[in-house]
């Protein structure tokens, strides 16, 4: 951790550390020009290492709570509930998530997560010593509801309360901390055919709601709203041909509502015998969870072990590429 030597140094640090959690929840999204322009980017830091093994096309997958900050159709039809804890580790901060499942039956299917993102603590001194530290984090709060509509049509929505801000602990005297909160809403469908291939068809729109007010409303920030548009299947035969084995695929396009900046995501997911999963997907762009992707899973009764890294993006050129761990425990 760094040190201030001054309270100027300090002001001066703080500065800094604002600048680079801001800079760090922009680095992990590619193809996204013009991001001076939004606030609140961590919203766009993929979450789980399903997704992220399957190049973040997830808007017409079924991903349990990884779908809360997705496309939230996509636990519409959730059976069992689930607990999760979804971590990432990039060369700018950390991420842990903790997401809940709940079907309630024909009321339909209730989740709920939290996400903290943590820049690194930085500590500042004065002549005697360690005065305290910096502490800059995103914090994010979810609560989803979804439900099948019919057959074949799923719909689900989510509500986030989204915070910027910075802490600081110990005698913190003249440095300015801050602790910017804004709402958003996810909302999603999905339709399933009833062809061999079970194809599905996904919309949604992430991030849409209010601005992010860190200083005054002139410097207000729009969330970055993003909408997709994607579809997803089975390929019959290599079941036909491998008894046990199953293939998914899917594809998707996300962009600004500007329509001006598309970005394509694709993956693939092979399942052996119910028991280990073999990823991989490529998200186009230039950001640090862009670039092609591998993923592994494996199930023991009623526990699930996911794990993916990203090859590409500014932490892979600091030599640690991003890299994303989930835990699940469905009963």
């Amino acid at each position: 951790m760094r040190r201030c030597r001054s309270s100027a140094g300090a002001l001066r640090n703080a500065a800094a550390v604002v600048g680079l959690a801001m800079a760090a929840s922009a680095w992990p999204l590619g193809a996204q020009g013009g991001l001076s322009t939004e606030g609140a980017l961590f919203l766009l830091v993929p979450v789980g290492a399903r997704t992220v093994g399957m190049g973040q096309a997830t808007v017409a997958s079924e991903a349990g709570t990884e779908s809360l900050w997705g496309n939230p159709a996509g636990i519409a039809r959730a059976t069992k509930r689930e607990a999760a804890l979804h971590y990432s580790r990039t060369v700018v901060a950390n991420g842990s998530v903790i997401g809940l499942v709940y079907p309630a039956g024909q009321a339909g299917v209730l989740a709920f997560g939290a996400q903290l993102h943590d820049y690194g603590a930085q500590e500042f001194t004065d002549q005697v010593g360690t005065v305290g530290q910096l502490l800059p984090r995103s914090v994010v709060v979810a609560a989803t509801y979804a439900a099948t509509l019919g057959r074949s049509l799923r719909a689900g929505v989510t509500y986030k309360l989204v915070q910027s801000r910075l802490d600081c602990t110990g005698p913190c005297g003249t440095i300015s901390t801050f602790n910017a909160s804004t709402n958003g809403f996810d909302a999603g469908l999905q339709h399933q055919s009833r062809r061999a291939d079970s194809l599905v068809i996904g919309v949604g729109v992430r991030q849409a709601g209010l601005k992010l007010q860190v200083n005054d409303e002139a410097q207000s920030d729009p969330l970055p709203t993003r909408l997709l548009v994607g579809v997803g299947g089975r390929v019959p035969r290599v079941a036909a041909g491998l008894p046990g084995a199953e293939l998914r695929w899917t594809a998707e396009v996300v962009n600004r509502t500007s329509l001006d900046d598309p970005a394509v995501r694709l993956g693939g997911e092979l399942e052996l015998q119910r028991q280990v999963f073999l990823r991989a997907g490529y998200a186009s762009g230039t950001g640090d969870a862009s670039g092609p992707a591998i993923g592994l899973g494996f199930v023991r009764g009623a526990l699930r072990i996911d794990f993916a890294r990203v090859f590409g993006g500014f932490s892979s050129d600091a030599g640690q590429p991003p890299t994303f761990l989930s835990l699940r425990f469905t009963w």
